[in-house]
């Protein structure tokens, strides 16, 4: 006689630009083994308890004082083609052979800017029971109640008496275009100057500086042609509007008197999500 399984789990994080590793999730897969009955049931997404299951994680995030996760449209596409393809091949996994690691595959279709996400899979017979256990699994209540993550994407593909879950969790960071970039960049540089008690830079207009920044997001590498000025700082940053540890102390030189800007979003060897290059010409 066929019987329902109580519940599997998996968790899965990322970070910058570290990704799960691969041995939990090899192990998590070698122990989700499934009764083969379920293939041949019909497989169907179900919105309702997804959102359900994202009504219960609010829930249970405004009782640990965390703010509600967004449902973000462009996850939770990317959360239902993995849960489809799990329920498919009856078993949970962060990464099948034709999926692209999991922050490729949540910003693939999506405008957002990333720096960091996790996953949760499982499956259970009611949306209660796959709340509770992950709820009741550490590292699942992790990423549940983590205050960093502000939206998420949920899918659930019902499979015969199955209810496969992903649920895709991330760090949204703001959204700029190119001139807005640029001047979060020149406010950051003011303010750093200020506060170490210099007198502001007279911005000027470079080119040549956003060119060097979009061609170092191409080949995802600081390495870009010379530019003329006294000082050339190269970096990466997730947030414009912050100035990084290591160039303050060239930022607040009191030998300069110009600052040119030129930035660039594109993705990392460290990080596919994306991250800014930015390159300050000062003189």
């Amino acid at each position: 006689m066929f019987r329902v399984p109580t519940i599997w789990l998996v968790v899965a994080f990322v970070g910058l630009a570290s990704a799960c590793a691969a041995q939990q999730r090899n192990a998590a897969a070698s122990a989700a083994m499934q009764p083969k009955e379920v293939a041949s049931q019909e497989s169907l997404p179900d919105d309702v308890a997804a959102r359900e299951l994202l009504d219960l994680a609010n829930q249970a995030r405004a009782h640990a004082g965390v703010a509600p996760l967004q449902l973000d449209q462009a996850l939770s596409q990317a959360a239902g083609s993995h849960t489809a393809e799990m329920a498919a091949e009856q078993q949970l996994s962060h990464q099948f052979s034709d999926e692209t690691s999991l922050l490729q595959r949540l910003t693939a279709d999506s405008d957002l800017h990333v720096d960091q996400a996790a996953e949760n899979v499982a499956f259970a017979p009611t949306v209660e029971r796959a709340h509770d256990a992950l709820m009741h699994s550490p590292p699942h209540r992790e990423n549940l109640l983590n205050a960093r993550y502000n939206v998420a994407g949920i899918s659930v593909v019902r499979s015969g008496r199955l209810l496969y879950v992903t649920e895709d969790f991330a760090h949204s960071l703001p959204v700029y275009s190119g001139d807005q970039a640029e001047e979060a960049v020149v406010r950051a540089v003011s303010q750093a100057r200020s506060q170490a008690g210099v007198a502001s830079l007279h911005r000027t207009s470079m080119s040549a500086a956003r060119t060097a920044a979009c061609s170092m997001a191409q080949r995802k590498s600081l390495d870009a042609p010379q530019l003329p000025g006294r000082h050339v700082v190269r970096y990466t940053s997730f947030s414009p509007e912050e100035v990084p540890a290591g160039a303050v102390g060239t930022v607040t030189r009191a030998d300069i008197g110009e600052l040119s800007v030129g930035t660039c979003y594109g993705q990392s060897s460290h990080n596919a999500g994306g991250m800014y290059y930015v390159v300050l010409v000062l003189k």
